[in-house]
């Protein structure tokens, strides 16, 4: 269960992927609560250093400070990822690519570890994949059995990649999405997976990409749970010195954009061409200096955000909030916004409703709050969903409404209600 306790956030000066020395801090958003972690009640929440430096040898960006893992995830875990119809058919496109272009066969083994409500295995499944799960959070580990995808619930480590590769044989595809940057060992991680496949065996890692947090501000996507910002160039690195290569980058478009990384065994003396660029033009953006620029157009943008939030308030406006994702969290504490500011959060998940956004007690509830106390505008926490959350919002506002977007600059769009379109 969640800790009651305030846990000590402690300062590192090695990077978790290559062991090199971290620089100093690049990127501060103040002190912050946990993000993912609800109160069932509202309460001053711990709150612990956000901050990022980047390894002086690998160029991997990071956190300055390390939580542990199990403050993150528990059995009260509230993020499900069949909640996005968005991720749901991201999914179904997923299981395309793995039998169509990574040459991942029928009846093959595919173990994706991070996999949550097993809506990914549950796509692999229809194409006749051995699949297995493996979900540290148990409450969501329950989910997906229940749902019929096997799932273990364990942190994965070489502990549990020996344990699955004793039972089930080696795996010909290992999938980590949005996982890589949750783990604090991210060398002792690879490694394992790496371990886990076979010869011909192939690792599938989908992450952010850490250029978008600079070149469209994607600062929420910054939080405890992250503890790494990934590129194609750190992975580079550790790929030469574990055997291994990168094979394919495909670009996507989830999380305001995200890259698919594949890897084998190999040896990439000679860098592919699609590597070598996407290297460089990571190179740009792994110094200091790019993150402190990026912390004063975060100030000029809170400045702004402020304004905007006056402006309504000024016409007698209410605003509240749509999705209370992780995001929601860095972006009203780094604001320094309460319930004051915004009177409550709407959202879709039941393990998410009657909580609240940690740091700034705003209360979670149901999207149909919208029908009985429709507010004027609403801000858009799930940002990279927007074009799905209008139509939530649609089919339950009572009347016109501004749909306030705030990246990667700051937009009001007027939505009316669906029966008025």
């Amino acid at each position: 269960m969640i800790s009651v306790e305030k846990q000590t956030a402690q300062s590192i000066d090695s990077c978790r992927l290559c062991g090199g020395a971290l620089g100093p801090v690049a990127l501060s958003l103040g002190d912050q609560p946990i993000s993912n972690r609800l109160p069932r009640e509202a309460e001053a929440a711990p709150r612990y250093p956000l901050e990022v430096a980047l390894c002086q040898s690998c160029g991997l960006v990071q956190l300055a400070h390390h939580i542990d893992a199990d403050e993150h995830f528990h059995d009260d875990y509230t993020y499900l990822s069949g909640a996005s119809k968005t991720w749901v058919a991201h999914c179904a496109d997923y299981a395309d690519d793995v039998s169509a272009k990574y040459g991942v066969e029928p009846g093959d083994l595919i173990v994706e570890i991070g996999s949550n409500d097993g809506t990914l295995l549950a796509a692999l499944q229809k194409k006749d994949h051995r699949v297995l799960g493996v979900e540290p959070s148990r409450n969501v580990a329950d989910i997906a059995n229940s749902n019929g995808a096997p799932t273990i619930s364990a942190f994965f480590n070489h502990e549990t990649a020996t344990r699955i590769k004793t039972e089930h044989g080696a795996a010909k595809l290992v999938i980590g999405n949005n996982v890589l940057a949750h783990v604090p060992d991210t060398n002792g991680f690879l490694l394992a997976a790496r371990d886990l496949i076979g010869e011909d065996g192939i690792l599938c890692f989908e992450f952010p990409h850490f250029v978008n947090i600079i070149e469209k501000m994607y600062f929420d996507t910054i939080y405890h749970e992250h503890y790494a910002y990934l590129g194609v160039s750190p992975l580079a690195h550790w790929a030469r010195r574990n055997g291994m290569v990168i094979v394919g980058i495909d670009e996507q478009s989830t999380h305001g954009g995200t890259l698919r990384v594949l890897m084998k065994r190999g040896d990439d003396t000679v860098a592919s061409g699609a590597v070598a660029a996407m290297i460089e033009r990571e190179a740009a953006y792994q110094n200091d200096e790019a993150w402190r620029d990026l912390g004063a157009r975060l100030e000029e943008w809170r400045g702004r955000f402020h304004q905007l939030l006056r402006e309504q308030r000024a016409e007698g406006k209410r605003i509240a909030g749509y999705a209370a994702a992780s995001k929601a969290t860095v972006l009203l504490n780094y604001l320094g916004l309460s319930s004051d500011d915004i009177e409550y959060c709407c959202d879709a998940s039941a393990l998410k409703q009657n909580r609240y956004i940690p740091g700034a007690n705003i209360p979670i509830v149901a999207p149909d709050r919208l029908k009985v106390d429709c507010p004027d505008a609403i801000v858009v926490f799930a940002w990279n969903i927007f074009d799905e959350l209008r139509e939530i919002v649609s089919s339950y506002i009572t009347k016109p409404v501004e749909m306030i977007n705030p990246f990667p600059d700051i937009k009001m769009l007027t939505v009316s209600p669906e029966s008025e379109s």
